[in-house]
């Protein structure tokens, strides 16, 4: 296995006067500036057959566009961009229909256009980059992350973002598990790190004016320092109905703070080096799609595509468009029969929230109600039924 690593710088400039995106989707936020960088991490893999490029964003969401045939164009038999779905970050994607996009501003020289060209510049920075690897896998786990949605006695449903700071009301699932992967030269020096968690990036709330990448991008700030030279990539996982118990206010030092308890036991796990993946794992990308009824217009059809990439024998990642609940995650570790399968939200587009259907029957935000409900509520879990199968 050969991989290559890009960091690409994607904060627009100027930073100030940037339309925003997560708790809005029209043109009514404009920035005052970024507070921190945006990149794009690009990790190139190449089992000798194929290469796969996986691109860890600060944004909320970003759909293939014109990627792919740039992506081929340069040799890339696989393009997963992977959003962490950060509230703070430019408007490029439409939340209010599927796989919509915004290519709207600044008039003539479209942001989503530029970071597009900005993402391919990496991927061939990458592929010049390919170097011989060694992959491992380790586990840890944190206690960042509560469901937000309350289930009362009565059987309703209170969504309880910005009120569980002391971590005093009941919630439901979560998962703390973190996985880990690493990516080390032959020497043994660390050329990338996977982390992967499950919460949503909104540390920061609805009146922050600020460009952000928000916990994660502290992370992986974090982990750059501590393992020079490295790349740090954060993964989402199934962070539909999970906040981080510091949400939805405007004070910096909780996104630091929560990010850097999640830097440092990835940096713990990473140290440990966790289990060795076979010498020379191979490289498959299964390609996937469903198509499903609108949620709100079942006389209407969406196509969702999606896909498993499976790096050898032991390793898997389910890669979803949207907002998947934690306990499609859950469910999906439980009944995997490779060891180390991660779910990702965010990934190759966004259409919308996919819930479980006993979340669906209970309701609340993102279950039964919001904008951000385009498809079936069975979508979900029909997705993690159909990778299972293609992984047996």
């Amino acid at each position: 296995m050969r991989a290559g690593i890009a960091r690409i710088d994607l904060t627009p400039e100027p930073a100030v006067g940037v339309y925003m995106s997560g708790y809005t989707n029209s043109h009514d936020k404009p920035s005052e500036g970024a507070h921190d960088p945006l990149f794009a991490r690009v990790l190139l893999l190449d089992d000798g057959r194929r290469r796969i490029a996986l691109v860890a964003l600060d944004l909320i969401g970003l759909n293939p566009g014109r990627l792919p045939g740039m992506a081929r164009n340069l040799g890339v038999d696989g393009l997963l961009l992977a959003a962490s779905h950060t509230h703070g970050g430019p408007m490029v994607i439409d939340l209010e229909v599927p796989y919509g996009e915004d290519r709207h501003w600044p008039e003539g020289t479209p942001y989503l256009s530029w970071v597009e060209e900005r993402i391919a510049e990496g991927i061939a920075q990458a592929k010049a980059a390919l170097q011989p690897v060694r992959l491992s896998v380790g586990r840890g786990a944190v206690d960042l992350s509560f469901n937000r949605r309350l289930l009362k006695p009565d059987g309703s449903v209170e969504m309880i973002w910005g009120q569980n700071r002391e971590r005093r009301r009941p919630f439901g699932p979560a998962d703390p598990e973190v996985g880990v992967v690493r990516v080390d030269g032959l020497e043994g020096q660390p050329v990338a790190l996977f982390c992967h968690y499950a919460c949503h990036p909104v540390v920061l709330g609805p009146e922050n004016r600020w460009l952000t990448a928000d916990f994660p991008g502290y992370a992986c700030a974090y982990l750059e320092r501590q393992f020079p030279g490295a790349l740090a990539l954060f993964l989402q996982g199934g962070c539909g109905d999970l906040d981080p118990y510091v949400d939805v206010q405007n004070d910096f030092d909780p996104a630091r703070e929560q990010g850097e308890v999640l830097g440092r036991e990835v940096a713990r796990v990473a140290r440990e080096r966790g289990v060795a993946l076979e010498e020379e794992p191979w490289l498959e990308l299964i390609r996937l799609s469903r198509e499903c009824r609108r949620y709100y217009k079942p006389e209407e059809r969406c196509r969702i595509e999606y896909s498993v990439l499976r790096v050898g024998r032991d390793l898997a990642f389910l890669n979803l468009p949207g907002e998947p609940f934690v306990e499609l995650q859950l469910e999906l570790k439980r009944r995997s029969t490779l060891p180390h399968t991660f779910l990702l939200g965010y990934v190759n587009g966004y259409a919308g929230y996919f819930p479980t259907l006993q979340a669906n029957r209970e309701g609340g935000y993102g279950a039964s109600s919001g904008g951000t409900m385009h498809v079936e509520a069975a979508a979900g879990e029909a997705m993690v039924a159909e990778a299972l199968a293609a992984l047996r």
